[in-house]
């Protein structure tokens, strides 16, 4: 079994390429798939490329200490992930069901990830090796960095830090706050020193909270842990604090202890993404998976061309995770990357997609950055499009049309989800998606069709679904092309009821629209609509949400949404 170009994943393979003692060691409930499109994959690749040593325990049981002493102990530090998708999102259904399979490990077996994968796995790190540092961080930590409303429980829980025991939490894309933490530590810094750095989140104790004094004063304090546990109008009020004050310093105490969370890490640069993306991945699994992964087999032919989503929609934790910037790769690396993994014999010529979180985001800007101001609006396109918002795709028609050209391409394609609102700001892009890079049928996200419910989403309540069907079908009818629109639809999101449920169902009856999905709502944790879920208000306006708690009602509203099926 050739592993030599993996990061190691035993002492036998440390030892295979002459390492005696690991700087870091990433902890992951996913399998080790060593390709850009994993979160694992990439801090561990970053952080090898700052000079250090790193290896990978993929999906270790929680019962099992030797899973984790396997390496020994790192000289630095342990990262933790859950993973690329939320530990309880992966586990259970919307209707708090547990799922019959899990598609980012092999053979998508069950039971493989533990619940609160991130607690788990530190408590276990902790049984093995009482004082090593951990250092948190992926999905599942960047939404739970204060108290949250927990779905599957239905309490509100604490920040995951605190629960976790963990020395840093690093939420939002990692490589920044990583880069500064190792710099102290190669520096001869403690770890506990290091609790400055823009995108981490720190704990203080007792101790420090008597020491802060002033500097308690430049800090936003959100209700407390306690106070939002207790009290629905606290919580709404926590959520609309935390919101408006991004981009400060904020300190949310728990008990005797506290947890403040440093502003967002600036954005990459697009010569620093470029650079993240071409480290030297394997792009594909790690051989000791000897089974299909269904994630990997879904992306394996996929190519991440921008980060970051402007959209600011409420149900969606994205923005909160990797941030409201929008930072894009140079058509010069995504073309050197296509020409990498061309030379490898599985390469059919075929690109399955060029996207991220929202594909025709790509090359777009906020004309306000460069004078340095801060913006407060959680959305560029709602409830109107933000005049300081660069809406010109032809940067993404480029791209498009550049990569069908290559030699080594075959067919192109984005996969990606497409904003349609967004789309019809620059209706060119629809026109070349439709010709040059939809195979069957596009996804598209009107999310639903009642005016009410769009509003309380944070979307337009004009989706532009007609004009962009007809612009769609228009440009496909052009090059012989018969293909369809796969819209993402929401049953169940806060105001909605069996009445919108009847008013999105109707709308979609009239044009023929036979959905064969509908996502059930699930209030993921720190986004507006869990809170409104929670709470049954809006956090800035205070107005009443109507909100059912019934599993049962939101199914209905599905099965009315899905109308030819009945």
């Amino acid at each position: 079994m050739d592993t030599g170009s993996f990061l190691p994943t035993t002492l036998e393979e440390m030892h295979a390429v002459s390492i005696d003692r690991l700087d870091v060691i990433i902890v992951t409930g996913d399998a080790y798939i060593d390709h850009p499109a994993f979160g694992a994959a990439i801090v561990g690749r970053y952080v090898q490329s700052l000079g250090l040593t790193v290896g990978i325990i993929a999906m270790p049981d929680v019962n099992v200490l030797a899973d984790f002493t396997r390496m020994g102990a790192p000289r630095f530090f342990f990262g933790v992930t859950a993973g690329n998708v939320d530990s309880m999102l992966s586990l259970f259904t919307a209707q708090k069901k547990i799922r019959s399979d899990d598609p980012y490990v092999p053979a998508e077996k069950i039971g493989v990830r533990p619940l609160r994968a991130t607690i788990a796995y530190c408590n276990a790190l902790r049984r093995a090796f009482k004082n090593v540092p951990i250092i948190i961080g992926g999905v599942e930590a960047s939404l739970r960095r204060i108290a949250h409303y927990d779905y599957w429980s239905d309490t509100v829980r604490q920040s995951v830090l605190l629960d976790a025991k963990a020395d840093i939490l690093v939420y939002g894309m990692a490589e920044k706050p990583l880069a500064s933490i190792i710099a102290g530590l190669k520096a001869g810094k403690p770890l506990r020193s290091l609790d400055k750095i823009a995108g981490t989140v720190v704990k203080l104790g007792k101790k420090d909270l008597m020491a802060l004094g002033p500097a308690e004063n430049e800090m936003v304090e959100l209700p407390p842990y306690e106070s939002v546990k207790q009290s629905k109008q606290a919580f709404s009020e926590m959520t609309r604090m935390f919101f408006e004050n991004l981009h400060a310093t904020q300190i949310q105490r728990s008990g005797t202890c506290a947890v403040v969370i440093n502003p967002p890490a600036q954005p990459l640069s697009q010569k620093e993404i470029d650079a993240v993306y071409e480290l030297p991945f394997v792009y594909r699994p790690h051989p000791s998976c000897k089974e299909k992964i269904p994630a990997y087999e879904q992306i394996k032919d996929s190519f991440v061309v921008v980060r970051g989503c402007l959209g600011g929609c409420n149900f969606c934790g994205l923005g909160i995770h990797q941030g409201k910037t929008i930072q894009s790769r140079s058509i010069n690396s995504i073309t050197r990357e296509i020409v990498k993994r061309a030379a490898f014999p599985e390469w059919k010529g075929i690109v399955s997609d060029l996207g991220g979180p929202t594909a025709n985001m790509y090359g777009l800007f906020c004309k306000r950055e460069p004078a340095g101001k801060r913006c407060k609006r959680r959305s560029c396109l709602s409830p109107v499009p933000c005049a300081m918002l660069e809406t010109n795709q032809g940067a993404f028609a480029d791209l498009i049309g550049h990569v069908g050209t290559m030699q080594e391409v075959k067919h192109v394609f984005v996969n990606s989800g497409i904003r349609m609102d967004l789309a019809l700001l620059w209706p060119e892009i629809i026109e070349v998606l439709a010709q040059k890079a939809v195979g069957g049928q596009m996804s598209v996200a009107p999310e639903h069709a009642s005016a009410k419910v769009l509003k309380l989403m944070n979307k337009p309540v004009d989706t532009g679904w007609e004009k962009f069907e007809e612009i769609f079908n228009r440009a496909g009818k052009k090059v012989g092309k018969k293909q369809y629109l796969a819209p993402y639809l929401i049953a169940g999101h806060p105001g909605s009821s069996i009445s919108q449920a009847r008013e999105l169902a109707d709308y979609l009856k009239k044009r023929n629209i036979r959905v064969e999905q509908v996502q059930e709502f699930i209030p993921l944790p720190m986004t507006v609509s869990a809170s409104m879920y929670y709470t049954g208000e809006d956090p800035f306006t205070k107005e009443a949400v109507e909100v059912s708690y019934k599993l049962s009602d939101t199914r209905r509203e599905k099965d009315t949404i899905m109308w030819w099926k009945r």
